[in-house]
This record gives structure tokens, sequence and C-alpha cells, in this order.
């Protein structure tokens, strides 16, 4: 089984990177952390 973060919240993505398989997100948690998408998915 792999386990996939759903966030667009670097953060989290820092905290957790170390026990998931990989992450996914979409425009609907961008919008929600009020970053801009091409700059969450370049970071």
């Amino acid at each position: 089984m792999k386990i996939f973060l759903d966030t667009a919240e670097i953060s989290e993505i820092k905290k957790y990177i170390h026990l998931i398989d990989g992450i996914t997100t979409n425009p609907s948690l961008v919008k929600k952390s009020g970053r801009n998408f091409k700059e969450v998915c370049t970071e």
C-alpha cells in the first residue's frame, strides 16, 4: 500500500515527507492555501 498526502501546504509536505510515498494536490487546495498554483507546483 502506498500513502499519499493530499495538500498544497509546503509545511505539511516537509513535516510528513519521510512517511509518505508522494503528494497530490488540486486547484481547490491551492486556492484554500492562498498561494499561486504555479508557485506551489514549482516549490
